[in-house]
C-alpha cells in the first residue's frame, strides 16, 4: 500500500464464513486510494492473500452455495467499477459486472 497518499482515506470491505469444522475465515479488502489488497484470517494469524487490483474504493460479498464458497470484490478506479470473482477451488478472475 502506498505510504505517501495523504489525500485518500483507507477504504475497507470484509467478508467472513464458517467452514464445515466451524472455523471462522475472514477476508479484508483494503484500499489506500490506489490499490486494493487482501488480508486473510484462517484461525492462525493474519496473512496477505493473493488478491491485488487497482481501486480507490472497494466493496465485497460472499456466499456458500452448493458449489462451495464464492467471493465477489468490486473495485472502483477512474470512474469504473470492475467485479473480481473467486469460486471454491479456483483462482481470481474478472466477472461480467462493470460500469463505464
Amino acid at each position: 500500500m502506498a505510504q505517501d497518499n495523504p489525500n485518500y482515506p483507507v477504504g475497507t470491505a470484509s467478508v467472513n464464513w464458517l467452514d464445515n469444522q466451524g472455523q471462522v475465515h475472514i477476508r479484508v479488502y483494503s484500499t489506500d486510494g490506489y490499490n486494493v489488497i487482501e488480508r486473510c484470517w484462517d484461525g492462525n494469524g493474519w496473512y496477505t492473500g493473493s488478491f491485488a487490483q487497482p481501486g480507490a474504493s472497494v466493496s465485497a460479498t460472499a456466499w456458500q452455495g452448493s458449489g462451495g464458497l464464492s467471493i465477489r470484490v468490486y473495485c472502483t478506479a477512474q470512474d469504473k467499477t470492475a467485479e473480481w470473482c473467486i469460486d471454491q477451488g479456483g483462482g481470481w478472475y474478472q466477472g461480467a459486472y462493470t460500469t463505464e
